[in-house]
């Protein structure tokens, strides 16, 4: 932000009024809104801890990061030059090899790098560009130069990021976004779309592009989904995807539909585990056959990572001069590779100060974290496998203001203000050069060694000031300058086809993996609902109980957690049947305990926050196929069980005021319910009415009477005494969303012949069984022929006309035992029954292809 002699920078000048005018506490009221946006977008990234996936929350520093735009300009042509010379490298280590025969590069380079794909080798890349998209980590030095620390090159991730941390801050800072003006990135994304369909094989008019994902718990699974949508194509997995007769078609509701480009972002090695790893589960059996025979595109081309290796870095200058007649533009940092002498001696000398990667294997080790032991030992090693390492020097990189440091504590020992900073910049093959993208994907670095290794603490998003003078102009000129900006300037194909979501209907994407998906969203959706209901009604009948304990009260609570136990398997962890037998008013304290523990703790499966995970879970699979609203209502959800969790397992300080447990989880409760109202609402008005909206609806309508059957059951197959059954009755109602309507249809007592009236046979009532079991049917006759399942729509009608069979007076009737088996009998039949219904879909409609395995694996035991 400052120059060298302490002024503000041109291109910060806008930033720095508008933060001047604002105040401290705008700024701090801001940021907060910000990290609540994050949440409400659901933006997320997955960490690795051991064979774990930890689902983290993305962090966005409020300052974003000003690039004076002249600056840029002449960043941006360096990045250019830098993407056309790895892909002429790339052209040459595949096909002629002149630079390897010349000595330019070293062969232990290429071939010992992993990235490097011998069946690439044979691949033609009948595009124009080997190198698809591009993506280069930079840091800005101490005298002012961009330098690069690594080429991305396998599968480029952070376009996704930076579009989502762009279109949180613009909302968050709206005022301030349109003073500073940032030149779009939006208009990268359109180049992208276009790119993408010109590299159709030829002679196809109307392309099918996807991205090809390692599937939802990979690392940067929410970048893949946002581009996808953004760009309007599927996002697919290898198990969606099957190659016939030499060309990809994806899996779509029975049938197949060819698909011309992929956007890879599966590691090349795992694409075919015919041709490449054999273990791999998420490519595509043929994948590289189909590549050679040119029937689909897969961007970036096989074998591209060999360019990620950081041996390359010492060499870039001579194969630019050998292949462009021109120096080298873009640096890098500092980079000794040990396979020379020079580079050896270097590395020896310095090793402290260099961050040391073995390219064979992938280790990364930052030479200040070592002990002189460890160093030494290190050294060794690299002096016995001189071509496998590289060095490359730690540079101290420049610093830009931050807000991070009051809420995620201090991130840099220079000042609470500033943190060193990285870009991540992209580029992409367009016509006969590359278009950059008109911003990057900004980082914060720790501060010390580890920020020299390009570790990052949160994401900053860049906004790049207009070229003119002094790097700025107007927002008037600005407005009359943006139409220039859009990098297609090239000229292309001429095609009939638009990637848009016309493009792709519901048809299109709709894979078994994506309806199995879908089914399940509507299955834990409701599990959710149903549960959370049965909580709140449990609390609101002990506090009845706390209330009045003078009247005697019938233990109510204690009979419902021990039916919500026994339906939700929870019943031995919450110890039901411990309170169920506790004298009344003993197990106050313990049961709303039970009753927080039901609601969140997310390790055991059947609890309210275990659901809500796995729903989150399956939302996430289908990430492009929901509104970008899903996110803004399961948010509030997630913050409210956060808060009791916490509460839970806070430590009791005598000395500090103490929340009540009761009021907490009653707004915790409402906090939920909220949310699965939202999303249900969203579900009715804003999704297409496709064979996936079918499918999450029978979901629903599945779980709903899976609920209703088993809490039936559960209350009311045993005879209870008058005095309980009255209130269990009641409860029951209210559980589901009912009690009004039977109050404005019945006088006096609650009567159980009434209540299953209502409640089994009503069609009028949404929240019957009837009802349920109607709307399935409909939902299963509703789907495509393709898919449509006979033997599901038998076992619903089958259980329709069971129930309408049955005769309310005969359930109440109850026998010498004191139980009601016709009602027992019914209700068990439908639960199993609609078990069946869902079962049988996953074993035909939802299944997945059965892993493969290579021809030569060993048939059993008998060899």
């Amino acid at each position: 932000m400052l120059d060298g002699a302490g002024k503000i920078r041109p291109g910060w000048a806008e930033l720095v009024a508008g933060y001047g005018v604002r105040g401290g506490t705008w700024l701090g009221e801001a940021a907060h809104r910000l990290a609540g946006a994050v949440l409400d977008e659901g933006i997320v990234y997955n960490e690795y801890d051991g064979d774990t996936t930890v689902t983290r929350d993305w962090v966005v520093d409020p300052a974003p990061l000003m690039v004076d735009g002249a600056e840029w300009a002449r960043l941006e042509k360096a990045i250019a030059q830098r993407s056309t010379l790895l892909d002429l490298l790339l052209r040459d280590i595949y096909h002629d090899r002149k630079l390897i025969s010349r000595g330019l590069v070293p062969p232990e380079m290429i071939f010992g790098h992993p990235g490097y794909l011998r069946k690439a080798a044979h691949l033609d890349v009948a595009a124009p560009h080997a190198l698809f998209l591009h993506a280069l980590d930079l840091g800005r030095g101490a005298d002012g130069r961009h330098l690069v620390y690594a080429d991305r090159t396998q599968a480029p991730s952070g376009i996704g990021y930076a579009l989502a941390d762009r279109r949180i801050l613009s909302h968050t800072f709206a005022q301030l976004f349109q003073e500073c003006a940032p030149r779009p990135i939006s208009t990268f994304v359109q180049t992208l779309r276009l790119a993408l369909l010109d590299y159709a094989p030829p002679g196809v008019e109307d392309p099918v592009v996807a991205v090809l994902s390692p599937g939802s718990m990979s690392e940067t699974a929410f970048d893949q989904a946002y581009l996808a949508s953004t760009l309007g194509v599927p996002l697919v997995e290898g198990a969606d995807l099957t190659v016939r007769d030499g060309a990809v078609y994806m899996r779509s509701l029975g049938k197949f539909r060819r698909v011309d480009v992929l956007l890879r972002r599966v590691d090349a090695e795992f694409v075919d585990p015919l041709d490449l790893r054999t273990d791999s589960q998420l490519g595509v059996a043929g994948l590289v056959e189909a590549i050679s025979r040119g029937n689909v595109t897969v961007v970036n081309t096989l074998g591209s990572g060999v360019l990620e290796n950081p041996a390359l870095h010492t060499v870039l200058d001579a194969v630019a001069r050998a292949l462009l007649d021109e120096p080298l533009m873009l640096e890098s940092v500092p980079t000794f590779w040990a396979g020379t002498p020079d580079g050896l001696a270097a590395i020896t000398a310095g090793a402290e100060s260099m961050v040391l990667t073995n390219v064979r294997t992938g280790e990364e080790i930052v030479g200040a974290f070592t002990t002189s032991e460890q160093l030494a030992e290190l050294l060794a090693r690299i002096r016995t496998q001189t071509w496998q390492w590289v060095g490359r020097s730690m540079m101290q990189y420049s610093s830009a203001p931050t807000m991070l440091s009051g809420a995620t504590g201090p991130v840099s020992s220079a000042g609470p203000g500033r943190a060193p900073v990285s870009l991540r910049a992209f580029s992409l093959a367009r016509g006969q050069s590359y278009a950059v993208m008109p911003g990057a994907l900004g980082s914060v670095l720790v501060d010390g060694a580890a920020g020299q290794a390009m570790t990052t603490v949160a994401a900053k998003d860049v906004w790049l000031t207009s070229a003119g003078s002094g790097g700025h102009v107007s927002r008037k000129s600005q407005s009359r300058t943006e139409p220039a900006e859009v990098v297609d300037v090239s000229p292309t194909r001429p095609r009939s086809a638009r990637v848009s979501a016309g493009d792709y209907p519901g048809a299109v994407v709709a894979s078994p993996r994506v309806l199995s998906d879908l089914f399940w969203v509507g299955r834990y959706l409701e599990r959710v609902d149903g549960t959370t209901r049965l909580a709140k009604v449990c609390q609101s009948r002990h506090e009845d109980v706390q209330r009045r304990p003078w009247v005697g009260l019938p233990k109510v609570a204690p009979v419902l957690l021990q039916a919500t136990g026994w339906m939700t398997g929870t019943a031995e962890y919450l110890g039901t049947r411990a309170l169920l037998e506790a004298e009344p008013g003993a197990e106050c304290e313990d049961f709303l305990t039970a009753i927080a523990k039901l609601t969140a703790d997310r390790q055991v499966p059947g609890t309210i926050a275990y659901s809500r995970m796995r729903l989150v879970g399956a939302i996430r699979a289908v990430r492009d196929q929901m509104t970008t609203s899903t996110w803004m209502v399961l948010a509030p959800a997630e913050r409210a069980i956060a808060r009791l969790a916490k509460l839970l397992t806070a430590e009791v300080d005598p000395s500090t005021p103490q929340i009540e447990l009761g009021p907490e989880l009653a707004q915790v409760h409402d906090d939920i319910l909220f949310a699965v109202l939202a999303l249900s609402g969203l579900q009715a008005e804003s999704m297409v009415q496709d064979p996936g909206w079918f499918l999450l609806d029978l979901g629903r309508r599945a779980e709903r009477a899976i609920t209703l059957a088993d809490l039936t059951a559960a209350l009311f197959v045993d005879v209870h005494e008058a005095d309980l059954e009255q209130p269990l009755l009641e409860s029951f109602l209210v559980a589901n969303e009912s009690s009004v309507t039977y109050r404005r249809r019945n006088r006096g007592l609650i009567r159980l012949g009434a209540v299953l009236e209502l409640m089994l046979f009503d069609e009028s009532n949404p929240r019957s069984m009837v009802y349920q079991l109607t709307t399935m049917m409909r939902d299963l006759t509703a789907l495509p022929d393709t898919i449509r399942s006979a033997g599901a729509e038998r076992i619903v009608e089958d259980l329709t006309a069971g129930l309408r069979r049955a005769d309310p007076v005969d359930l109440t009737a109850a026998d010498a035992e004191s139980r009601r088996a016709e009602l027992g009998e019914l209700m068990t039949t439908l639960r199993d029954g609609v078990r069946e219904m869902s079962d049988l879909l996953a074993r035909t409609r939802f299944a997945q292809p059965r892993a493969l395995r290579p021809l030569w694996a060993g048939g059993g035991s008998g060899g």
